[in-house]
């Protein structure tokens, strides 16, 4: 071992996910403790693999924020030179895990967490970063209210060539922009949108858009609506929310750096001011010309994008209408998001323990190939009958056990069978097993007692106020045998 990676005392593993797995670490040279993000050995050989680890390292380096994970070496260790990254530890939780369990948050909280999102994907955006895979499980929250963005494991440079094939799909489904869903490139718009499934999210407690598959999801971007928020979303932030969610990116806010001006214009119900026009920002080249105009309703009535966009379209048309015949993508999808994991790396550098997943061999005469990963949301089985939710994860490549639980009686819990939680969530590998836990049976009521079971062997006392527990109380009627020494000894 190099002397480089005995500065470096890993303590324990915090997340694995599909590419490497994170520690938390301690640096002996600088004594403070670090997260290691570390290639799997399966993929520290393969070229591919180890150009996009250390594009990684140069995209997350070269930018400096407060609300950016910090990256602080790049190194290697082992004979084989196995690449890894020193990373800051955040003391924090993933914003995934704030939302489990459907919670909405509150709308002003909301807006001042989105607006530290924003500011730190502005500083990426100017310096020609795209992050590519923002999502709740890649912002981690400290606990006095600050955000850091995580893992540019998947984030490209706009002046450098595209690591991955043409038309590969990059990203998480639920939170992937029209544009990555066709398999166009990633520009700084397509942050902001999935910022916006980020703020939807938070402010109704479920995401804009669900189905059963990637590709479902992918064509639900594509074309459907986007829900109308819950009435006590304010108008101002309500409106942020739906223009981050326009389908065509001409029509949203450019970068992090005007959402992040939209969202403190939004602050305590405040109206944004009218777009300015917008442009698109390619993945290879400056902007072209201006785009027109964006058209945004008022505040006051705020409305998602799609519900007034209809009439204009029978005016200027729109060139997102070539979405509408998506099916033509739907084989391009099928075979790219099903071949390709959803969330490639684990995200989270916060200081928590982590549920190991196994990791996936490879021979070493055949080139590795990434792992399907698969979004597990909790939300979708809790509260199902078990041979439901373990029919509906076998369909997913999942194996599944059970877990029984103890049920109280009270009906709170469920019914009978139904599964009451699951582990792991989140970014899973396929064919890992997820544990179930299902609710037993209820107890059996107990038996009421008779009148022989209650009776006593000695009638109480009735003038006999006592607990019948006190070592004062005596049986009725008999004389104090006690007493009788202390008469003899007058």
């Amino acid at each position: 071992m190099s002397e480089q990676a005995e500065r470096y005392e890993r303590r324990h593993r915090i997340a694995t996910g599909g590419m490497g797995e994170v520690w938390a670490a301690h640096d002996t040279l600088l004594g403070r403790d670090v997260a290691l993000k570390v290639l799997k050995a399966e993929y520290a050989a393969d070229p591919g693999f180890r150009s996009r680890f250390s594009t990684e390292a140069r995209n997350a380096a070269a930018l400096h924020h407060p609300g950016i994970a910090s990256v602080f070496d790049f190194a290697t260790e082992g004979a084989d030179g196995s690449p890894y990254l020193v990373m800051e530890l955040v003391d924090g939780k993933p914003l995934s895990e704030l939302l489990s369990g459907g919670r909405a948050l509150d709308p002003e909280r909301v807006r001042e967490l989105a607006l530290q999102v924003a500011e730190a994907l502005s500083v990426a955006h100017a310096a020609g970063v795209v992050h590519r895979d923002v999502k709740p499980a890649n912002l981690l929250v400290t606990p006095q209210g600050r955000v850091k963005i995580t893992d540019f494991g998947i984030a490209r440079a706009t002046g450098d060539a595209a690591i991955t094939r043409t038309g590969e799909i990059i990203g998480t489904p639920h939170y992937l922009s029209p544009e990555q869903a066709s398999g166009r490139p990633a520009t700084a718009a397509s942050d902001v949108y999935a910022l916006g499934v980020v703020l939807f999210e938070c402010l109704a407690g479920s995401r804009p858009f669900r189905a059963d598959t990637a590709v479902g999801l992918a064509m639900a971007h594509l074309r459907d609506d986007v829900p109308e928020l819950p009435a006590g979303v304010p108008a101002g932030l309500a409106a942020v929310t739906y223009r981050a969610l326009a389908k065509d990116p001409a029509e949203r806010y450019a970068d992090g750096g005007e959402i992040a001006r939209a969202l403190r214009e939004a602050a305590h119900g405040g109206v944004p001011a009218g777009p300015e026009p917008t442009r698109v920002m390619t993945a290879v080249a400056p902007a072209g010309p201006a785009t027109r105009p964006t058209r945004v309703a008022p505040a006051a009535a705020a409305v998602p994008p799609g519900r007034d966009r209809d009439r204009d379209r029978d005016r200027r048309g729109t060139p997102w209408a070539a979405y509408a015949v998506a099916g033509l993508l739907a084989l391009l999808l099928v075979v790219l998001l099903l071949t390709r994991p959803w969330a490639d790396d684990p995200g989270t550098t916060a200081a928590s323990e982590p549920t190991p997943t196994p990791s996936p061999s490879a021979t070493p005469s055949e080139t590795a190939e990434e792992p399907t990963t698969i979004e597990l949301d909790p939300d979708d089985y809790v509260g199902r009958p078990v041979g439901e939710v373990e029919a509906a994860l076998a369909d997913l490549g999942l194996e599944t056990t059970t877990r029984p639980v103890t049920n109280d009686g009270s009906g709170d819990q469920g019914d009978e069978g139904d599964v009451t939680s699951l582990s792991p969530t989140g970014d899973v590998e396929e064919g890992e097993s997820i544990t179930l836990d299902v609710l037993g049976a209820a107890p059996a009521p107990s038996p009421t007692p008779t009148p022989s079971e209650t009776a006593t062997e000695e009638p109480v006392d009735p003038g006999n106020s006592g607990s019948g527990n006190s070592s004062s109380d005596g049986a009725p009627g008999k004389p104090d045998d006690k007493a009788k020494p202390d008469k003899k000894g007058d």
